[in-house]
């Protein structure tokens, strides 16, 4: 009885102390703030609380976690429900710890709202106190005095806004059709107030004066780096015209941009051309754009304005063609095949490929349809029946395959049509061309002077995702490939190189020690090429280029499985090597700069003469010059 009056009467000398003067709403509060915990506290309870609590997790005896905390301080918001009256848990001091105080606070709050007591807070629990804790609170209504205080507010500002040039980011002044292209860009600065900016002009001329723009452009917009402010249709009904068929301006709105007081903004205007420009507007006159200084634009003293300072920015001398044609551009590929020999069959087909290239498409999506190639043969020992197809491939899959289509001369046009190959702009593939060789003659032979090769081609032709007709202007030729039953093959290895001086006081030259090695294949048969030694032939011999004189001294030796053939007596030996085996043979020259002018040298494998078989008959031998021109030293430096 004693706390309620001693309530009582501070009320009353709270409501007195404030009738002496005038109080703000802000300092009303906090003294009510003030007598609420003052009440609770001669009440024995806590003041309300603003804050929400709510439990997700199930809690348990033992446990310690940051809702425990909070657990205890819900509990303690009811007087029968309280942890503690003073210590750990009591209002104020509530810790992260399960006790067994909160696990006698918990059993109360169950059994007052009609939970089995077990002290676990599980779902049920959690839900009786979530729907007493975890709700948002409602604020005090109160009702403010009457203030002295005065509210100031900013005044309104007049603003300036003006503008300068910047650069677009892909500048072009040939457009195509069907494109978008930027044309001006602004940098727009506020000043003296926030800026709202609501039109922009664009003006087009014609220096031709017979074009009008909406036969050249279909769409005028206005961006904010990415973003689209607005988009106007070029027609006749939005533009304003000052010259007939020659000059028009687009007012470009319907959009309120804000610019801060003291920052900038760059907008860029883009147009769009149409699909199929017509001759009036794709002749020899040129466009004009002008991003002009007539806006509309507001500052925060609700002034409107329709200038801007600055200069207008222009974009001059563009012209307008047709829709952008593709370029197809055929180059040579780093591993096109070198002229080599192919073993052909007497019993099945060979594919032997004969070309390789690369075709680059640039500027606009192209799907290849037909082509053409020329292939020609010596006639002789390869005869033109021996070609029945020629076949064009990307990668593993076939695009085309087709026949001669008539020889003269041993040469012959193969015509690819009707396939579909899409090349994506800015690819670039690298293609196949292989020949079919049908099973050659029994007792088929060459001496060296039968082969089949690309001479012309191929142009291919498609059409562009603009609806043109396109092939490429040049074209690359293979190499010979010579078809034999029996024969090697030969790949590079690798080479060294090591300069050297005499050490000659009196006349001091360099020296170039240099080995190459590389592989030799025997195919359909056993390959036999002469030693070093023999006295009938050279097996391997080298060429050699200089500045001006160097002389050579050549060795090689090949390794296992070559095997000598020692059959034809000293002066004879042979290397052989087995058939479908491969073995590595070692070139070695040294070479002497004696022809007393200092430069680059590089030796080269010249030629291989082979059998296949172990004779040194003459003109039973291929000299083979064809298909070596990689194994090389690559050029080296000898003074003199």
């Amino acid at each position: 009885m004693s706390k309620k009056i001693l309530a009582l009467a501070l009320v009353f000398a709270f409501a007195f102390s404030f009738t002496t003067k005038a109080v703000t709403v802000e300092e009303l509060q906090a003294e009510i703030q003030k007598l609420q915990l003052l009440l609770a506290q001669l009440q024995g309870t806590q003041a309300p609380s603003s804050e929400m609590y709510c439990f997700n997790s199930d809690l348990e005896y033992k446990m310690t976690s940051p809702d425990v905390k909070n657990l205890q301080i819900v509990l303690n918001k009811d007087p029968n429900t309280r942890v503690a009256v003073s210590g750990a848990g009591s209002p104020g001091q509530e810790t992260t710890y399960f006790g067994p105080l909160t696990l006698a606070a918990v059993k109360k709050f169950q059994a007052a709202n009609g939970i089995i007591t077990t002290g676990y807070v599980g779902p049920l629990t959690r839900k009786a106190l979530n729907e007493k804790y975890c709700i948002p609170p409602t604020p005090p209504t109160t009702v403010a005095p009457e203030s002295t205080t005065t509210t100031t507010v900013v005044a309104p500002s007049y603003g300036t806004l003006s503008v300068t040039s910047y650069p677009v980011s892909n500048p072009q002044t040939t457009w195509y059709g069907a494109n978008t292209y930027e044309v001006v860009a602004g940098q727009y600065k506020a000043t003296g107030s926030d800026i709202t900016l609501k039109k922009v002009a664009v003006k087009i001329t014609s220096d031709t004066a017979t074009a009008f723009p909406w036969q050249a452009f279909t769409t005028i917009s206005l961006w904010d780096g990415a973003t689209k402010l607005a988009e106007l249709p070029v027609t006749q009904a939005n533009a304003i015209e000052t010259t007939f068929a020659q000059v028009y301006t687009f007012n470009i709105s319907g959009f309120n941009l804000v610019i801060p007081n003291g920052q900038q903004k760059v907008l860029t205007v883009k147009i769009t051309t149409v699909a199929n420009p017509p001759t009036a507007v794709t002749g020899n006159g040129f466009w004009k754009f002008e991003l002009l200084t007539d806006v509309v634009y507001t500052d925060t003293a609700g002034v409107t304005y329709s200038t801007v300072s600055g200069s207008a920015i222009t974009l001059d001398n563009v012209s307008l063609t047709s829709s952008q044609s593709a370029t197809l551009t055929v180059t040579s590929a780093t591993d096109n095949p070198l002229a080599s020999n192919v073993i052909g069959s007497t019993s099945a087909t060979t594919k032997v490929d004969v070309l390789k290239f690369n075709l680059k498409v640039e500027n606009v999506n192209t799907t290849l349809t037909s082509g053409t190639i020329k292939v020609a043969v010596d006639g002789t020992k390869v005869q033109t029946s021996y070609v029945t197809a020629l076949e064009l491939w990307d990668g593993s899959t076939l695009i085309t395959s087709a026949a001669p289509s008539g020889w003269a001369s041993a040469s012959s046009s193969v015509n690819w049509t009707n396939f579909s190959l899409p090349i994506a702009a800015g690819t670039t593939k690298t293609l196949t061309v292989k020949a079919v060789l049908s099973q050659l003659p029994s007792g088929y032979t060459n001496d060296g002077t039968g082969y089949l090769e690309i001479t012309t081609g191929p142009t291919l032709t498609g059409i562009d995702a603009n609806s043109n007709v396109v092939s490429n202007a040049t074209t690359v030729s293979g190499n010979r490939m010579y078809p034999f039953l029996v024969a090697p093959t030969f790949a590079y290895i690798s080479k060294n190189v090591s300069v050297r001086g005499t050490n000659s006081e009196t006349h001091p030259q360099d020296i170039g020690d240099t080995s190459i090695t590389f592989s030799v294949t025997a195919n359909g048969g056993d390959i036999y090429i002469p030693e070093k030694s023999n006295g009938d032939t050279i097996g391997m011999y080298e060429t050699l280029t200089t500045p001006a004189t160097g002389s050579t001294s050549t060795t090689w030796t090949c390794n296992s499985p070559a095997v000598e053939d020692t059959s034809k007596g000293a002066g004879h030996y042979l290397w052989r090597i087995p058939s479908g085996s491969t073995a590595n043979c070692t070139f070695s020259t040294l070479i002497t700069n004696t022809g007393g002018t200092a430069g680059y040298f590089r030796v080269a494998l010249g030629g291989v003469r082979w059998y296949t078989a172990a004779t040194t008959t003459a003109g039973s031998f291929i000299n083979q010059t064809w298909g070596l021109t990689n194994i090389n030293t690559g050029d080296f430096y000898l003074g003199n």
